[in-house]
């Protein structure tokens, strides 16, 4: 049985949170869609339909639709890509956030 001391360390900063959330990237001029697949404060996986280089920053347009007929939050917020990767018949890319923003954690409570 392996030690405590062999496994591999989780490098997130907080957990995150399962979601289907629509969203819109932009990485140099254009808007892209793609759906947060979880979300946390400090960032998110995307399903997207390219490959982004890694370490590149992207914008992101976060728009959660709220129950009973409320008002939607929105956000936009920046981050850079950790990683990306093909699977399926589309990308998958881990965004870190540059910041946190009250927006976000208002999204976070919506979703929980």
């Amino acid at each position: 049985m392996p030690s405590e001391t062999n496994a591999p360390s989780n490098r997130r900063l907080s957990a995150r949170m399962a979601c289907q959330l629509t969203v819109r990237y932009r990485a140099g001029k254009q808007w892209h869609p793609a759906t947060a697949m979880n979300l946390s404060s400090h960032g998110c996986r995307l399903r997207l339909g390219e490959d982004l280089p890694r370490g590149s920053e992207v914008a992101l347009s976060f728009e959660a639709p709220l129950k009973d007929g409320a008002e939607g939050l929105s956000l936009e917020i920046s981050g850079n890509v950790i990683w990306c990767r093909h699977e399926g018949l589309s990308f998958q890319a881990g965004i870190q956030f540059s910041g946190e923003s009250d927006a976000l954690r208002e999204i976070l409570t919506a979703l929980a």
